[in-house]
C-alpha cells in the first residue's frame, strides 16, 4: 500500500482527514453493492433525491440512494471511495500505469479501510471500447464517468442500462473540485464532497505558502506519444491547473494552443522545429516509452530548452506518479505532493533569476 506520507500526517489536515478520508471502518463488500459504513459521516442523505445531474452528453436521473455504483475513466472510483463508497465494479488501470492489480496505491489503501474483503469487478475498457455486457450483468443503479472520453454513442448506450453521469464540459478536462462535487451530488453526500474540496484546498495552500519559489515562474505540462512532434496540455487540463494552484503560472503557450484549436481537445501537438519558441521557466513531462522518451531528449532542439539545459525540467516516468499527476483528485493529491513537490522545487530553485 502507498503512503501518503508526510501531507497526510500535518497537523490540522491530519486531523480533518481522520474524520473524513479515513472515517470509516468498513463497509458492505463489492458483491453486496457500496453499503453503508460505520460513521455517521459516510451515510448518505436520502432527502437528497431523486436527483438530476446535467453533463455535456446528458442528464442522469437518479430516483434513490444509489446502492450498486460502477466507475468508468478516471477518479471517480476515487471520489466514490473517498466519499466512503465501495464501488461494485472499478475500471482496471493495469494497461495506463503498470500496476499489478489495476489498482492505484492511493485507491488501494482507501478500499481496503472501508472493507478488507472488498473486490470491486475490473473492468478493461477504453474510450475505444467499453463493455457493456458485463456492465449491465452487475445490475447497477449509477454509472459514474465524470473523468473520462465517452462518446455521445457509448453514453446513450450505458444511459440504457443505468442513469449515467458523464463530464460536465470536455471529455478528459473535469477538474477535480467537479468530480468529488458531482460524484456527492450522485451519491447523496454532497455535504462531505464539499468538506474535501475545502481540505484538499487548505492542503493546496499550505504548500503554496511553504514554497515561494515557485511564485512568478511558468510552467508547462507536456508529452510525448509519436515521435516527431511534442503535446502540450491546455491551461484548463488539470496537469496545469494544479500547478498553478501550487503558486506556478500557466506558460502562455497552454491558453494560445486552446484557444487555437479544436475545442473538445485537452492538448495539442508542437512540431520539434517549433519547440525553440515555447520556452517555459520549468517543464514537467511524461513519455509514452522509454524509446520517444530517449528520442526526444536527444534532440537538440529539445535538449536547448532553457529548462532542459538548465535543470527545470522535470520528467515522471513512474507509471502511478504520471497518473497522479494527469489526473489529480481528492484522494490522490496528498500522495501525489509527497511525491512530485520536491522534484518542483529543485527544478523552481535552478531557474535563473532576472
Amino acid at each position: 500500500m502507498g503512503s501518503t506520507g508526510k501531507f497526510w500526517r500535518r497537523a490540522g489536515f491530519a486531523a480533518m482527514a481522520v474524520t473524513t478520508l479515513m472515517a470509516a471502518a468498513c463497509g458492505e463488500s463489492a458483491s453486496e453493492g457500496a453499503g453503508s459504513t460505520s460513521s455517521p459521516q459516510d451515510q448518505a442523505d436520502a432527502s437528497a433525491f431523486p436527483v438530476s445531474i446535467p453533463s455535456a452528453l446528458g442528464a442522469a436521473d437518479i430516483p434513490a440512494v444509489p446502492q450498486r455504483v460502477v466507475t468508468l475513466g478516471w477518479g471517480s472510483d476515487d471520489a466514490a471511495l473517498a466519499l466512503g463508497v465501495v464501488p461494485v465494479a472499478v475500471q482496471n488501470m493495469k494497461s495506463d500505469t503498470g500496476t499489478d492489480d489495476g489498482i492505484l496505491p492511493w485507491s488501494r489503501s482507501r478500499l481496503r479501510e472501508l472493507d478488507p474483503a472488498a473486490q470491486p469487478t475490473m473492468l478493461t475498457a477504453s474510450s475505444k471500447e467499453i463493455p457493456f455486457e458485463q456492465i449491465a450483468s452487475l445490475r447497477p443503479d449509477v454509472i459514474l464517468a465524470v473523468h473520462s472520453g465517452l462518446n455521445q454513442e457509448q453514453f446513450d448506450t450505458l444511459a440504457a442500462i443505468a442513469p449515467t453521469v458523464a463530464y460536465p464540459g470536455r471529455r478528459w478536462a473535469t477538474s477535480w473540485e467537479d468530480q468529488i462535487t458531482t460524484v456527492g451530488k450522485a451519491l447523496g453526500r454532497s455535504e462531505r464532497a464539499q468538506d474535501l474540496v475545502t481540505q484538499s484546498r487548505e492542503l493546496l495552500t499550505e504548500v503554496k505558502a511553504q514554497h515561494p519559489e515557485f511564485a512568478g515562474k511558468t510552467a508547462a505540462f507536456g508529452s510525448a506519444t509519436e515521435a516527431g512532434s511534442y503535446n502540450f496540455y491546455f491551461d484548463t487540463d488539470p496537469r496545469l491547473t494544479l500547478l498553478e494552484s501550487l503558486g506556478f503560472d500557466a506558460d502562455p503557450l497552454a491558453r494560445q494552443l486552446r484557444e487555437g484549436s479544436d475545442q473538445t481537445k485537452f492538448s495539442a501537438p508542437v512540431s520539434l522545429e517549433l519547440l525553440p519558441n515555447h520556452d517555459p521557466d520549468v517543464l514537467v513531462a511524461w513519455y509514452l516509452s522509454p524509446e520517444l522518451r530517449s528520442g526526444i531528449e536527444s534532440n537538440p532542439l529539445f535538449a536547448g530548452l532553457g529548462a532542459v539545459g538548465g535543470n527545470s525540467y522535470v520528467p515522471l516516468t513512474d507509471p502511478p506518479l504520471v497518473f497522479a499527476s494527469s489526473s489529480p483528485n481528492v484522494l490522490s493529491i496528498p500522495w501525489l505532493l509527497d511525491q512530485l513537490v520536491p522534484r518542483l522545487s529543485e527544478a523552481a530553485a535552478n531557474v535563473p533569476v532576472g
